[in-house]
Parts: C-alpha cells; sequence; structure tokens
C-alpha cells in the first residue's frame, strides 16, 4: 500500500540528498497506506517520513502546506513539514512533487467499527473539532484544492462508468445527488475529510498526531461530523449503529456545537461521502455502499434527524 512508484536505494538517496536530515541508511513501507507514496526513512539522523505525490498538482501540495504550516503554528497535533537547503517545504523529484515531514511515534489501534472505544473516540472528536474551529471561515485556505461536491462525484463516477459501462447506475446516482440538500449558511471551514483510524497515531488512548491532510478541503464542517460517523460508526457488516452515531454528535457538539440546520444536514453530508465512495471504487463497491443508500433513504432526512438527536 506505501509505495505506489518503485524507488530505489539509489532515488531515496538523491531525494534525502536535498534536507540535512543526515544519510540514508535504509527505509520501511508503512502497512497502510494511502493514493500517495509514503516512506519511513532511516537516515543517520534518525526517522523521517516521505510523502511522494502520485497525482496531484503543485497547487494542490502547496495547500496541504499552507494548511499543515498554520495548523503547526496553532499547536494542532501532526508531523510538520521540513524545509529543504533551498529553504522551500515543496521538493520535486522525476517530475512528482514530494515533501520531507517529521515522525511522529505512536500506533494505530484496531479499527472502531470492529472494536468501538470510547475514550479514542472522544479523543478524534476532540481533534476534528478543534480543526474546525481553527479553521472557520478561512476561505483563503482553500486555495488550490479541490470540492468534493455534488458535480465532482458525477465527474469521477464517469471515469469510471466508461469502464464498466454502467449507464443504469449512474442514473442512480445522479439521481441520488439531486435529493442532497446543502443550504448555504451552513458554516465552513477546513475538514480533513478521511477520518479513517489509519490516519490517528495514539498513546496511552491519546492522539498525538492526525496524518494525512491531502484530502482536506474548505466545506460545510458537518462534511467531517458526517465522515466520522461513515468511519466510527456504520461497520460494513454490521451496518449503521446509532448508539455510536450518537456518541459521535453528542460529544461533537459540546466541543464546538451545532446548529439546529446542521444537524439537519448531517444526513446529506452522509449520503454524499458514501455516493462519493462509489465514485472511487471499483465495481465490486457498488453494491454494499448503495445498500447504505437505501438505509437512509428508508428513514428520511427528518427521522433520521430524530433518531440521531
Amino acid at each position: 500500500m506505501g509505495m505506489k512508484t518503485n524507488l530505489s536505494k539509489n532515488d531515496l538517496e538523491k531525494i534525502i540528498s536535498n534536507y540535512d536530515i543526515g544519510k540514508y541508511r535504509g527505509f520501511k513501507i508503512f502497512a497502510r497506506g494511502g493514493v500517495q507514496t509514503t516512506l519511513l526513512l532511516i537516515t543517520t539522523k534518525g526517522k523521517y517520513v516521505l510523502r511522494y505525490y502520485e497525482h496531484r498538482s503543485k497547487d494542490w501540495v502547496l495547500f496541504e502546506i499552507k494548511l499543515s504550516n498554520y495548523l503547526k503554528m496553532k499547536k494542532y497535533p501532526l508531523p510538520g513539514i521540513l524545509k529543504n537547503y533551498l529553504g522551500k517545504f515543496i521538493s520535486e523529484y522525476k517530475n512528482k512533487p514530494y515533501v520531507i515531514m517529521e515522525y511522529s511515534p505512536g500506533k494505530h489501534y484496531q479499527n472502531p467499527n470492529n472494536s468501538f472505544n470510547k475514550k479514542r473516540t472522544l479523543e478524534l472528536i476532540k481533534v476534528i473539532s478543534e480543526l474546525h474551529k481553527l479553521t472557520k471561515n478561512h476561505s483563503e485556505l482553500s486555495k488550490g484544492h479541490e470540492q468534493f461536491n455534488i458535480k465532482y462525484c458525477l465527474r469521477e463516477y464517469r471515469k469510471i462508468s466508461r469502464k464498466i459501462d454502467v449507464v443504469k447506475r449512474e442514473k442512480w446516482l445522479k439521481n441520488e445527488l439531486n435529493k442532497l440538500e446543502f443550504p448555504k449558511s451552513l458554516p465552513s471551514g477546513i475538514c480533513h475529510a478521511d477520518l479513517n483510524h489509519g490516519n490517528f497515531l495514539f498513546i496511552n488512548n491519546k492522539i498525538i498526531a492526525v496524518l494525512d491532510f491531502d484530502m482536506a478541503f474548505y466545506t460545510n464542517l458537518i462534511y467531517d461530523l458526517a465522515s466520522a460517523i461513515y468511519w466510527w460508526a456504520w461497520p460494513p457488516k454490521k451496518g449503521f449503529i446509532l448508539y455510536r452515531a450518537k456518541y459521535i454528535v453528542k460529544n461533537y457538539s459540546k466541543f464546538r456545537g451545532i446548529s439546529l440546520l446542521e444537524k439537519k444536514h448531517i444526513y446529506d453530508y452522509l449520503k454524499l461521502i458514501i455516493l462519493l465512495g462509489i465514485a472511487w471504487s471499483e465495481d465490486k463497491d457498488f453494491e454494499p455502499e448503495k445498500e447504505k443508500i437505501e438505509f437512509l433513504n428508508s428513514k428520511g432526512r427528518e427521522e433520521f434527524y430524530n433518531n440521531l438527536f
């Protein structure tokens, strides 16, 4: 998962030579990896993390750097990005941008969808609500990143539909997207947008680092609240677990506060996140995710709100 581009010892020595981090000793592939190539670098000065961007524009990477530096200045728990010898946070190798970051100790706990832990879930809510408070209305931080919205979702799905020729599915997806409602007055800020448990490092049930802001973007803040419900309260084989979702929204509201309008439209963002997953995924994932949409449709926005609050 961690290496999409095959970087040799010679490649890594060249990459490291641009930084004051010692000489190359070796590397490890992280067990959990995302869209980018992410490696643990071992040098004569210690451990560092290489993030080699596979399919991101320079502006996209600069957005992540700008956001990371802003949050680091606010003492938010995330790894710092190092400057190279030219004093820049972004470097380039073989026509692809990359950054080198601090290494954070800690561990990834078991998937919360398999083993729900209130203390760790509360930690998640604390760090996400803090992110939202720090970035609320900071639209200037959003430059360089695409919006994961209805238009984006349909466009991404069409890339797949051309490959597997599923016209009926596209019609279904478009119909579901047209049902979504996002009032313009919903509070906005930066959302992490990928609250998979693999993006959080813990020590003694406390989050010491939030990882991977590659998908973060400026949007309505309840996007992340819906994402937390999706990743921490909806096990694929068990189905939606209401008490977990209630625990998440109840505690989030303590840290940031949620308006009535936001509460009403968590439903819409939960559906959007599921539909985005369908747009990004392979054919085999369509039916299980469609079942989640059908579950939400069977409840409706009002009943879902009444059950959750």
